[in-house]
């Protein structure tokens, strides 16, 4: 072997190991919290599946909700995307950046938010017209207040009031403790908080119910529009 050819085989040992150590380094930093699916129902009919992830990257966290169509409903796509980027400050949450996607057959939708809260700012991007939000209240988007209302809820605060980015419009969610009770679910009996959401001047509203003895996991949840029920979801899988 000539001293060139050794020369470029060592630089090329240098570079795999070098990509093997910053890819190991990453993984590393990349710690999954948790992982849990959950079933979708109208009645007693399943039309999708729902994915809840939260990871820590170094030193943000990423929460993200992937929705799917399924079974037969796979046909009619409407599969979506929420992502929301924080930071955690001696407990206190921080909004980075939200995502949301919604992909049907024919068409994609979607709006990004981001945060400058020491500023009391923000601006969402929707399909690619850009509103601002100046002079706001400290706000969380839709996923990031589910963050925190978990850690209220495991330091004894069981009802509180938010200003929400949803989607580009500034909102107030009230979440409401509106009873407990003890449900079947994938743990077996089930101790569990029921927290009513309220949107205001909205139709919307949601049932959660949360688990008391396992860290207030979401194991079932109904959503309204004015009394009518439109969907269920309920937790069948946890993977982490």
């Amino acid at each position: 072997m000539s001293y060139r050819t050794s020369i470029r085989l060592i630089d090329y040992i240098h570079i795999v190991f070098a990509f093997f150590l910053f890819t190991n380094m990453a993984n590393a930093e990349r710690l999954i919290i948790s992982k849990h699916k959950y079933n979708l129902h109208k009645g007693d009919i399943q039309f999708g599946v729902s994915e809840q992830t939260l990871v820590k990257e170094g030193l943000d966290y990423r929460f993200t909700i992937k929705s799917n169509s399924a079974g037969i409903f796979k046909l009619k796509k409407d599969n979506r995307l929420e992502t929301t980027k924080y930071i955690k400050n001696n407990g206190v949450i921080k909004p980075i950046s939200y995502k949301y996607v919604r992909e049907k057959k024919d068409s994609i939708n979607v709006i990004e938010t981001f945060f400058d809260l020491d500023n009391k700012y923000a601006y969402t991007v929707n399909n690619n017209e850009k509103y601002e939000h100046a002079k706001i209240p400290y706000s969380f988007d839709r996923l990031s207040v589910q963050i925190d209302f978990q850690d209220k809820m495991k330091s004894g605060i069981f009802e509180h009031e938010y200003s929400i980015i949803d989607k580009g419009r500034v909102r107030k969610y009230s979440f409401i403790l509106h009873s407990d009770d003890v449900i079947e679910t994938i743990f077996g009996q089930t101790n569990t908080i029921v927290i009513k959401k309220l949107i205001e001047n909205n139709k919307r509203s949601t049932l959660t119910w949360y688990a008391v003895d396992y860290n207030y996991i979401p194991v079932k949840v109904e959503q309204y529009r004015k009394k009518s029920l439109k969907f269920t979801a309920t937790l069948n899988e946890i993977n982490k």
